[in-house]
């Protein structure tokens, strides 16, 4: 197996048990109640907010060849391209559009900038800062590659079942139509820095795995219960 093909195998495992799980089924289907979509907006918005310094520290990391599209990407979602959208209004505008209040959106901001603290505070897996990018790059590259295959889908959910228009509801449609150029561009970037900073065939595998060792959007979507439950069902 080639190294694009190797990467995108764990991209397609994570994404197939995301949209084989239970929570995701909720969404689509309709079953959910309100406050589950709303939980998973919240969610989704906690995760996502902090992308500009995620993809701030790895263009700090990124080797020449990488370096632009990087760079390119970070001016993207802080709407400083010739787009002009900043995504992390996006979001705002999302959770504003299911009711969240001054205190519920303070609160979501301050629980996306507890876990950069997280990251930022724990120790490090990994021996070097160019594994521990790495690892980032992998996660970043994963959620777009997944988002350009899903995220018109639960944008069509919310909209049906949420009662959501079209206009709060931009971040899922832009991003399933922006993110399948970044997906493709997020693998090449990945091959770039690992043959730039000359990563061992057995040190790859073991920081993939250590990456993808629990299903990275179920977590972040759904929380660490829902989670287990996936993990107890693929045991």
């Amino acid at each position: 197996m080639n190294l694009r093909s190797l990467i995108e195998s764990y991209y397609a495992k994570q994404t197939q048990v995301f949209e084989q799980s239970q929570g995701f089924q909720y969404l689509v289907s309709g079953v959910a109640d309100i406050k589950f979509y709303d939980e998973f907006i919240a969610n989704l918005c906690k995760t996502h907010l902090k992308s500009p310094q995620i993809l701030a520290f790895l263009y700090a990391a990124a080797p020449p060849s990488v370096a632009n599209q990087i760079q390119h990407n970070m001016l993207e979602e802080l709407g400083l391209d010739s787009e002009g959208i900043c995504h992390p209004d996006l979001l705002r505008k999302l959770a504003d559009a299911v009711g969240s209040d001054n205190a519920k959106q303070a609160q979501i901001e301050a629980l996306s900038q507890a876990e950069l603290y997280r990251m930022c505070s724990e120790p490090m897996l990994y021996g070097t800062l160019k594994e521990l990018a790495l690892s980032v790059l992998l996660e970043v590259t994963c959620f777009e590659w997944m988002l350009s295959r899903l995220s018109g889908k639960l944008g069509k959910a919310l909209q049906e079942y949420r009662g959501l228009d079209q206009d709060s509801l931009e971040w899922f449609f832009h991003h399933s139509e922006v993110d399948i150029r970044h997906a493709e561009e997020g693998l090449d970037s990945v091959i770039n820095y690992i043959e730039y900073y000359n990563f061992e065939h057995e040190d790859l595998e073991t920081i993939l795995d250590v990456t993808f060792r629990e299903n990275i959007f179920i977590k972040r979507y759904f929380g660490e219960i829902a989670l287990a439950k996936a993990t107890e069902m693929l045991a």
